[in-house]
């Protein structure tokens, strides 16, 4: 047997600590925070081997990155896994239910406890040691403003919203708008009295979103079953023919909400448990090798004795005399300890460094001298993911040494680990586009200098210490070592793309002839391409333009809209947007006097809008939120959440397990303010004050949604300045008059481009649009410009399209491009450049073509959601 474990993260902005072990036959993880699945992606690993993940804390933190790395494991054939953690895993789990559900993979998990804190398989034996903070008082549930309802459902408080309009189910007003309340499934089973215990409650709900059960929610099913227009096939439709959708999606949709029986149960209330978990890991008990020639010496015959000696059961000879496993067996010994340990601040050093569990390990029995002895083991190794609060404190080193010298310690935090660039393709992208203009695609912030030095923090102790590297493994099984052949070592992104070098390949020579042409014609007619707009200086930013799964060149949906004097808001906000963030403004301030770095961005935040329940499109929110809560002043304006109503439901869910300071936040439902809905609608009036305040907080005249075409509760949103500019983003959809009547006049829109324009039977299924299709919407409102977002991941290349005689302005969105409004007229002159860059030639479509071949890839192509 081989065994090893692989630092997968070392703990970065983008993406927090983890470890990966690995057995002949699977993988287990520890910890999957936000940006672990894109990891996992970039540096090719396999995720159907993955069996188990671990966490050390019930923490977003640790967890965030599993929502969608479950829903990828079931999409490549994972059938079951286990997910072990402390309380509160499985509340926290569930409470992704209105978004993360699938019908073709089994998730069992297990809480540890003090009473409960061990798990075995046939690879590992695992003990759990749980520790708290000093002074530790529970917390009792926050009370919302909005309250949960039969089924699972919410409903505003009586204080804030008249009983008539308590639930969805309520009438919409009259009218022959299409309204997302029609998509709202029957009602769901309720507990009643057929469940006491509320873990028992949880685990039915868990068997309800997540099972084996293979009757719903199989998309390749459905899709064969729907009925469509034929007039939407084609590439020249209009817009209103393009509206008419398929007939029978939204049953589907229903039946399988229904079908899931126990999903939508009320989930009872739980609160904080802010304990952290350390894992002491075992592999099995190395037997040793059986020596038959010393069997025979003792008078042993081959057979059933054999194999008793071999299980370690001693054995008598005829004569009576006893043979014992160790004369007939050698090199027999337990198997190998590692350990994973998470203090996550100094105030759960105390309760860590008195934990007896860890007394074996440090010679420290609590026998007699002689039975210490015999009860020793080594731990080979011991990962730590502390910081340097942590590291550095007398206690913890002094805890550390106790192991003794022999023992490996690694250190993956990002306090001593680099913040290198870890999403090396998407840099490498960045690089090659920063010839067209460094302002509108800047290289990624990168610093291979850690911020502190771990030896330095060590000095005085005698152990050895490693600072992680991703992808640094550390062997255990049959033999105990390094492994580096992995390493992701830093990386310089303007390395090897001179275009003067005799290495560089002629397209890319190609592309940067092309790209000086274009900033030459711009440099003749800059007032041409710096047009003299209304909110010329609104950046918008696009931190994620991929579709339903993160990708080594795009993450999923974000754009950033960063007003000069009203401060920033989010259209979408997926997975890994802060770590998105963090690279695209610098990294973290370095003194009070800079300005413009990620917490600028996020301290100046009114509001995120949500267009719909797909993960690939909110996963990053609750990182965003817990970072502006941190940075908030005390008498701050809320942030406005505007998103479907169940989205309140699951972060009100979710802050039982942690508050990151929701209670903060002012909710709006997306279907509350439908551009439809005039001041006469009860709905909009209920909304209004709030509403108000939004509007003067970020300097906005009008904020309306619109109920678009994709899944149920799918909006876009029209945004109108009081500069008078307007944005309009379309969230997913197929090309919708709504959208277009809503979005009249547009400076921008944002649309979703998911498929080329050969994939319009698969647009149709999936309910997206093509690249044609978005450019047609964009023309029908009138729009100034369109933006093209929303790729297909299956590889990186650009939309084809026919910009001649289009009356809007086409430009096409790039991971961690910021471009002003006054400058989207130059996008359109690099196009012949993008063209090159992009060729089937390129290094990344030849890379792309052999992921297509990749078969766990290649799985994962059709579902973009």
């Amino acid at each position: 047997m081989r065994a090893y474990l692989q630092v997968l993260s070392t703990g970065t902005a983008d993406c927090p600590s983890s470890v990966i072990l690995h057995f002949d036959a699977q993988r287990y993880m520890i910890n999957c925070g936000e940006g672990t699945q894109r990891l996992c992606m970039e540096s090719k690993f396999r995720f159907s081997k993955i069996k188990t993940i671990f966490f050390t804390r019930t923490h977003w933190d640790c967890i965030g990155g599993a929502p969608g790395m479950l829903l990828t494991l079931s999409d490549v054939g994972t059938g079951h896994i286990k997910l072990v953690g402390g309380e509160n895993l499985t509340h926290a789990l569930i409470s992704t239910r209105q978004f993360v559900y699938r019908n073709t993979m089994a998730v069992d998990t297990l809480e540890m406890s003090e009473n409960e804190n061990t798990y075995s398989d046939e690879n590992l034996r695992v003990t759990a040691v749980q520790v708290y903070p000093d002074n530790f008082v529970r917390d009792s549930p926050y009370e919302w403003p909005y309250h949960r309802s039969v089924g699972g459902r919410f409903s505003l408080d009586n204080s804030t919203a008249p009983a008539s309009s308590a639930t969805d189910s309520t009438p919409v007003a009259i009218g022959s708008k299409r309204s997302s309340d029609e998509l709202q499934p029957s009602s769901s089973p309720t507990v009643k009295d057929q469940v006491k215990d509320p873990q028992e409650i949880r685990k039915q709900i868990l068997a309800g979103m997540l099972n084996l059960s293979g009757t719903v929610g199989d998309s390749s099913t459905a899709n064969k079953k729907i009925k469509r227009n034929k007039n939407t096939n084609g590439g020249n439709c209009t817009a209103q023919t393009a509206t008419a959708a398929v007939t029978d999606v939204d049953a589907i949709e229903a039946a399988r909400s229904r079908s899931n029986n126990g999903r939508f149960m009320e989930l009872p209330r739980t609160s904080p448990n802010t304990s952290a978990i350390s894992y002491i890991f075992q592999t099995p008990d190395y037997v040793g090798k059986f020596d038959q020639e010393a069997a025979i010496k003792l008078g042993l015959k081959p057979g059933r004795l054999y194999g008793n000696l071999v299980k370690g059961i001693s054995v008598s000879l005829e004569s009576g005399e006893i043979i014992h496993p160790h004369q007939v067996i050698s090199g027999a010994r337990p198997g190998r300890v590692f350990m994973v340990i998470d203090c996550p601040t100094v105030e759960y050093i105390s309760s860590l460094v008195k934990s007896k569990e860890f007394e074996r390990f440090q010679g420290l029995g609590s026998g007699s001298e002689s039975e210490a002895g015999k009860d020793r083991l080594k731990a080979e190794c011991i990962v730590h993911l502390g910081s340097h609060s942590v590291l550095s404190h007398p206690d913890y080193k002094a805890w550390m040494q106790l192991f003794g010298p022999d023992t490996q310690h690694i250190v993956a935090n990002q306090d001593y680990c680099s913040q290198k660039l870890i999403w090396q393709s998407q840099s490498r992208t960045c690089h090659k586009l920063s010839k067209l203009d460094p302002t509108i695609f800047p290289i990624p912030y990168h610093d291979n200098t850690p911020a502190h030095d771990l030896a330095t923090d060590l000095k005085g102790i005698v152990v050895k210490a490693q600072v992680a590297e991703s992808l640094l493994g550390y062997q255990l099984e049959p033999s105990v070592g390094w492994e580096r052949s992995e390493i992701i070592n830093p990386m310089e992104p303007f390395h090897g793309h001179d275009a003067s070098s005799e290495k560089t390949p002629p397209y890319m020579k190609e592309y940067y002839e092309l790209a000086d042409k274009a900033n030459e014609e711009i440099a003749k007619d800059i007032k041409t391409y710096s047009e003299e707009i209304p909110g010329k200086d609104v950046i918008l930013t696009a931190l994620g333009t991929g579709s339903s799964h993160p990708s080594k060149y795009r993450n999923v949906s974000a754009t950033l809209l960063d007003m000069p004097n009203g401060g920033t808001f989010f259209l979408d906000c997926g997975e890994g947007t802060f770590g998105q963030m963090f690279r695209q403004f610098g990294g973290y301030k370095r003194s009070a006097e800079q300005r413009n770095y990620v917490e600028d961005r996020i301290k100046r935040l009114k509001g995120i809008f949500i267009s719909h329940l797909h993960a690939d499109h909110h996963l990053g929110v609750v990182t965003v939120i817990d970072s502006w809560n941190k940075l908030r002043d005390a008498d701050a304006e809320p942030l406005y959440l505007v998103a479907p109503l169940k989205f309140n439901g699951f972060l009100q869910e979710l802050s039982d397990v942690q508050d990151f300071g929701y209670k903060n936040v002012q909710f709006i439902n997306c279907e509350d303010m439908v551009y439809w809905r005039d001041k006469y609608d009860y709905r909009r009036q209920n909304i209004q004050a709030i509403l108000d305040r939004l509007l003067e907080s970020s300097g906005f005249d009008e904020i309306s949604t619109v109920d678009v075409i994709h899944c149920p509760w799918s909006y876009g949103i029209s945004m109108t300045h009081k500069e008078g500019w307007k944005v309009v983003y379309s969230g997913d959809t197929r090309p919708c008059e709504n959208l277009v009547q809503a979005g009249h006049g547009a400076t921008v829109v944002l649309h979703e481009a998911t498929f080329e324009d050969d994939m319009s039977e698969l647009a149709l299924a999936k309910k997206h649009s093509t690249t044609q299709e978005a450019i047609m919407v964009g023309e029908g409102m009138e729009a100034k410009y369109t933006m093209l977002t929303h790729f297909s991941q299956r590889y990186p290349k650009i939309p084809k399209f026919d910009s001649e005689d289009k009356t809007t302005q086409i430009g096409i969105c790039f991971d961690m491009m910021s471009v002003k409004l006054g400058q989207i007229g130059r996008l359109a002159k690099y196009l012949p450049a993008l063209q090159t860059l992009y060729s089937p030639q390129s290094e990344e479509a030849q890379e792309g073509e052999g992921e297509v071949r990749d078969s766990e890839l290649k799985s994962l192509a059709p579902h973009a959601e």
